[in-house]
């Protein structure tokens, strides 16, 4: 066990890099100046009363929220970081000296696994708080408007550490799995890609075909089950989007029956519609269980094999 905590103390300092916390900040902060400047440009939100203006910010900071600062973000953070675990000491050659040591494989994997997990939440939290800070500075929120961005930390927190276990989960697993770094990535990028990109152009197609859950595309729709647990993670903490926000969402992640002509608030009078109705495909705890335990299994049959494999 004392040679599993010099691994995890080893990690830890090696992630805690001045450079890498810098840089993955700005990744994060990109969209959102993006955004920014484009809605300046463009002057958004010049005809909309004050609270409406407040709702469509807390929205379009959700969206951001899910899409990037705590969904592809740490995702992509967990893989370049996790998917070198074993593959990069196979390929560096330095794999067999290690081993020698007094430490079991799974302790060294387990030890590896923790450090990052343990520094990449306190990233993630910096880089949540930071993007809070620069979205609230750039809009100048008043009291009221940023008590309500403020509600939205647990919620967020929750679903980017959820994401930060899933992905690093994998990219450990893939890692042990398999002797080249590019072997482990090839996986974990289609993934991403496949969780929240790859269903958004075909969804509402396939579901008016017929052949969405006929054919079981709802299974392998992990967008949907993301989008799912997030929704209801923001719904658990009192979190209410607006209809406009809930379309976007709902197209990234099917999780809202969009109405086929749009949805339209009244910017003169302040007039917001109900909410759009959720699509009830699997349940939440559906969605908690398959994102929680395929990548625990993986984890499982990543240690079983590595502890049979032949370092020499």
């Amino acid at each position: 066990m004392g040679s599993a905590i010099v691994v995890f103390k080893k990690v830890l300092r090696d992630n805690i890099n001045l450079k890498l916390i810098v840089c993955y900040i700005v990744l994060v902060l990109i969209p959102i100046l993006f955004f920014v400047n484009l809605a300046e440009e463009s002057k958004m939100f010049l005809n909309m009363t004050a609270s409406i203006k407040t709702e469509y910010l807390l929205g379009f900071f959700c969206i951001f929220a899910f899409t990037w600062i705590c969904g592809i973000a740490p995702g992509m953070l967990a893989i370049f970081i996790c998917s070198g675990f074993i593959a990069k000491e196979i390929t560096e050659r330095t794999l067999s000296l290690i081993i020698s040591k007094p430490i079991k494989r799974e302790h060294f994997i387990l030890a590896k696994f923790f450090a990052f997990l343990l520094f990449s939440i306190c990233l993630q939290s910096l880089a949540l708080f930071t993007s809070i800070y620069v979205w609230s500075s750039f809009y100048n929120f008043d009291l009221y408007s940023l008590s309500k961005l403020l509600s939205l930390v647990p919620p967020l927190l929750f679903y980017s550490f959820f994401v930060l276990l899933i992905f690093s989960s994998l990219s450990t697993a893939f890692s042990a799995m398999f002797s080249s770094r590019t072997k482990a990535v090839l996986p974990l990028i289609a993934i991403i890609i496949l969780a929240f990109f790859a269903f958004v152009p075909i969804r509402e197609t396939v579901r008016e075909l017929g052949v969405y859950e006929g054919y079981y595309l709802d299974t392998l729709d992990l967008g949907y089950d993301l989008g799912n647990i997030y929704i209801n993670t923001l719904e658990s903490c009192n979190i209410k989007l607006i209809p406009f926000i809930q379309s976007a969402i709902g197209e990234f992640t099917g999780t809202y029956k969009i109405p086929k002509h749009g949805v339209r608030l009244d910017y003169d009078h302040g007039i917001m519609l109900q909410n759009l109705e959720k699509t009830t495909y699997h349940s939440f705890e559906h969605s908690l269980i398959k994102w929680t335990l395929i990548p625990s299994l993986l984890v499982l049959l990543s240690l079983v094999l590595f502890g049979r494999r032949d370092i020499f």
